[in-house]
């Protein structure tokens, strides 16, 4: 019968993770740190523009919320008192980036200074679009005549 023998590699030979635990130097190396602190730099970069862009969304919806509250209110207060009511469009909606496309114009203009959006009180109020221009995005509403209520409502998010 033969006798086999197990030859040991050299310790010079054995693999690095064997050399660390027999001395008692467990750790990473400097690539692996780099890589782990790159993903956690990435993931927190994502997070970051998430939750701008849903900020500024929501201070676009702010906005628009408030816009469509002062309208109906306006409608309210022309059907309650029997006597139309002239809303300064400018003063009204405290925007200076603010745009207006009245019925029959093609494009959004610039708000003119005094110029009034009226409501009647029979419940109507003339049909307008309405264009604001934040630093978040832009909102664009357009006003049914019989409500007074937005029945278009683009919330357009920058970024």
């Amino acid at each position: 019968m033969t006798k086999v023998s197990l030859v040991r590699a050299p310790r010079a030979h054995r693999s690095r993770t064997l050399r660390s635990a027999a001395s008692g130097h467990a750790g990473f190396t400097l690539v692996e740190v780099i890589v782990a602190l790159s993903i956690a730099m990435l993931l927190i970069g994502v997070a970051s523009l998430s939750i701008t862009g849903v900020a500024a969304e929501n201070e676009l919806r702010r906005a628009a919320s408030a816009i469509e509250i002062t309208t109906r209110d306006s409608l309210m207060k022309a059907i309650s008192s029997y006597s139309p009511v002239q809303l300064d469009i400018a003063s009204a909606f405290g925007a200076s980036n603010l745009q207006v496309r009245r019925f029959g114009e093609k494009q959004f203009r610039k708000v003119k200074k005094g110029e009034t959006w009226e409501f009647s009180p029979t419940g109507v109020c003339e049909p307008i679009e309405i264009r604001v221009e934040m630093a978040g995005g832009s909102i664009e509403m357009g006003f049914d005549p019989l409500t007074g209520c937005a029945r278009k409502r683009n919330i357009i998010v920058k970024g």
